[in-house]
């Protein structure tokens, strides 16, 4: 159940969304006002005087000229003037609230850490960040048209009747006061069964993604059935929530209805006998029967107000907590990166993966001289991927520092760091967007002869030219239309492009046929002359020709030299070559 705290930081967020555009927020507080005192008083006074003297039977038409001219004037300029005017204001808040609260989300996302991103479904993410401006608008559109009206018309409706009649004005200051007690009260009760549902359609949200995103897994294991049992379980989850908002609405509403009827039946009784009590005039009497109607009407908004409240910070709730995380990764100065040789200095570091019982690195060093390819080499767990996700700071070491050029990484800006780093994952992820996209991403402003040049190095031209679109050729969610190898060419082709003084490869060239990769072993030997290079390999074959072997376990350098020295030592490098079968490396 969202604290009082996180509906605080969500009202906090939607003002901050407001603020941007103050004049807009500023003339709608001042038109609503003007809408209710025009419909709540001004027009049902104009009608009542005018009623008042039509039942005493002496009305003369010059006589209330002016009044019937006022209702009339005041009723048309309400309805096509002010309210459109409101209308108008509360759509265009939306669209830019909506697009200011999008855009904080999506940086507050973008901006957070792998270790963050790894521990939260893709799906549950991008609904979070999807409700929040939704939830916005629902909230600003319920203020607007909702809750402002109803504190307005409850001030204003007491505010007259006390010139009124002053027992009348009593009374309806204690039905606001009971009937928003009651209201609070049962709101802490309908909040934690809406948040429940939004939770609810959240992890629904975040399993039709999942399910949708493997489903190559899915047919490929034959687990249809089992995954629409777990949809099945998800839908159920949110159904049960549904059911439960609706129970707790429907015993809310009972109550409030029965607080209106007594306050409505006590309310006629006393505008009846008012007259003979208090000597009101007819007018009069039809005038306090317009205020009370009109204010119980939109004081039975509440149970609308309140539930639209619920389901607002409910739907917002995620995304404010989000927004409100400290960022795992973060920049600790405003300092760049400054590349001159481009030397890499591994220095003492400790690490260890979240949830792990000890360190993986525990006092490592390792130095890369600039210039130099190094190729790490080791069986799976032994800390080769790691050591590249620590250079490019996905995640930080404990103890110890790392350093490029003598400049510790966490002192410079991750965007200059990364700007250094021509980085190439085993498991390559493509944009939904063209192949000509896809590699140009490798440099803003590219021109397209550099991009089909980037390609033809990595051996990739040949065979985007016979896509249907050829360059324009649309690639799929994560690169789906295209094979493992191409995919990884493409990726090839963007690193080619940024063409960065660092270069870090993790088993890129894993998803290639042999014909590929020898093809591109001479342009990725080309793209790393003159720079640092981290080559992370299983296939021992595309890394015997680079300046040095590291050879690593359990997170320790167990063995380092070319790839000649380390077969003549005859120690563990040469045990993993000798059981290397089709040129890949056993576990």
């Amino acid at each position: 159940m969202a604290k009082p705290g996180n509906i605080k930081r969500t009202l906090h967020y939607f003002w901050l969304a407001l603020m941007q555009h103050k004049i807009r927020t500023i003339l709608l507080l001042i038109l609503v006002p003007i809408w209710i005192f025009l419909s709540n008083v001004v027009v049902p006074y104009g009608t009542s005087q005018i009623i008042g003297k039509l039942s005493s039977g002496d009305f003369i038409i010059e006589n209330y000229i002016g009044i019937l001219l006022l209702t009339i004037l005041s009723a048309g300029v309400n309805n096509l003037a002010v309210i459109r005017a409101i209308d108008w204001l509360d759509w265009s808040l939306d669209a830019l609230g909506g697009e200011y609260l999008a855009r904080l989300a999506f940086t507050a996302v973008i901006n957070q850490s792998m270790t963050f991103h790894n521990d939260r479904f893709s799906g549950s993410l991008t609904s979070a960040a999807n409700k929040l401006p939704g939830a916005f608008i629902d909230f600003k559109s319920n203020f607007v048209w909702d809750i402002y009206p109803l504190i307005l018309t409850a001030l204003f409706s007491i505010g007259v009747a006390a010139m009124v009649c002053a027992p009348f004005a009593i009374i309806l200051a204690i039905y606001i006061v009971i009937y928003m007690t009651v209201a609070i009260i049962t709101f802490y009760k309908t909040r934690k069964v809406d948040e429940v549902l939004a939770d609810a359609e959240n992890k629904q949200t975040g399993q039709l993604a999942d399910t949708i995103t493997n489903e190559m897994s899915v047919k490929s294991y034959a687990r249809e059935n089992q995954e629409k049992t777990r949809f099945k379980t998800a839908t159920e989850r949110t159904k049960m929530a549904v059911f439960g908002a609706a129970k707790v609405s429907l015993w809310r509403n009972l109550s409030m209805n029965i607080i209106n009827m007594i306050t409505f039946a006590g309310l006629l009784i006393l505008i009846i006998m008012s007259h003979n009590w208090f000597g009101l005039t007819i007018a009069n009497m039809v005038f306090l029967y317009s205020l009370s109607n009109s204010l119980l009407s939109n004081v039975w908004t509440i149970n609308h107000i309140l539930r639209a409240m619920n389901r607002s910070f409910g739907n917002a709730k995620e995304m404010v907590s989000i927004l409100d995380l400290p960022l795992i990764i973060d920049d600790k100065t405003d300092k760049p990166l400054k590349i001159s040789q481009a030397e890499i200095e591994i220095s003492h570091i400790v690490f260890e993966h979240s949830g792990q019982k000890k360190p993986l690195f525990n006092d490592f060093s390792l130095t890369i001289p600039s210039g130099k390819s190094i190729g790490l080499v080791g069986v799976s767990g032994s800390g080769k991927t790691t050591l590249t996700k620590l250079l490019l700071r996905f995640d930080d070491v404990s103890a110890g520092a790392i350093y490029i050029d003598g400049q510790d990484i966490r002192d410079v800006t991750q965007k200059t760091l990364r700007e250094a780093i021509a980085y190439v994952p085993q498991e390559s992820s493509l944009f939904h967007r063209s192949v000509y996209e896809n590699i140009a991403y490798g440099k803003i402003g590219a021109t397209r002869e550099e991009v089909l040049r980037a390609a033809k190095l990595a051996n990739a031209d040949e065979f985007i030219k016979d896509l249907p679109d050829g360059y324009d050729t649309l690639v799929g969610e994560r690169g789906v239309k295209l094979s493992g190898g191409q995919r990884q060419r493409v990726a090839i082709a963007r690193a080619i492009l940024k063409n960065a003084p660092i270069l870090v490869l993790d088993e890129a060239t894993s998803a290639l046929d042999s014909e590929s990769e020898g093809l591109i072993q001479g342009a990725l030997k080309n793209l790393m002359k003159n720079r640092t290079s981290i080559v992370v390999a299983h296939r021992l074959s595309t890394i015997a020709s680079l300046d040095e072997i590291v050879v690593l376990k359990d997170g320790q350098i167990v063995e380092r030299g070319t790839h000649q020295e380390l077969l003549k030592a005859n120690q563990e490098y040469a045990k993993l070559w000798s059981r290397q079968s089709g040129a890949f490396l056993e576990k």
